[in-house]
């Protein structure tokens, strides 16, 4: 799955597809163990009837001060502007509003409109700062937060 999201988008994420794909299947084993539902992070895949692989994913971390940090939201070609974002989005409100964390926060690249947009629409308001995006300081990115 992240190899895929890669391969689509390969401008919005701190690293490259060919550096992913250098990493061997334990690399991914442990990634998916690690990463898996706890009280302090997880993640979660978008399925649909009739499709093998899953149709989205995001991952998921807790921070200080009650904040649920949001990472790596996609939708495969396809499967975009039908609702499977905003249910990944809702999954992870429902984790973290059970984990105890009352706020969402996530990072945009802010060349990125169309995501701002609609992470919007979905309640997030900028916060006002901003961060370099590390493949390319020229690049910045804009946080985001919304409560839960």
């Amino acid at each position: 799955m992240r190899l895929a999201t890669l391969a689509d988008a390969p401008g919005d994420s701190t690293t490259t597809l060919a550096r992913a794909e250098s990493h061997g299947d334990g690399h991914w084993s442990d990634s998916a163990s690690a990463n898996a539902s706890g009280s302090l992070q997880a993640t979660f895949f978008a399925e649909s009837d009739g499709v093998a692989l899953p149709i989205g994913m995001i991952g998921a971390y807790a921070s200080r001060g009650g904040v649920a940090n949001l990472v790596g939201l996609w939708s495969a070609p396809g499967h975009r502007d039908v609702g499977v974002a905003t249910a990944l989005l809702n999954a992870v409100a429902t984790w973290a509003t059970d984990k105890g964390h009352g706020r969402l926060r996530l990072w945009v690249v802010e060349r990125n409109e169309f995501a701002r947009r609609f992470y919007e629409a979905e309640g997030f308001t900028p916060t006002g700062a901003d961060m370099a995006f590390e493949p390319d300081p020229r690049i910045r990115q804009v946080e985001m937060i919304r409560d839960l």
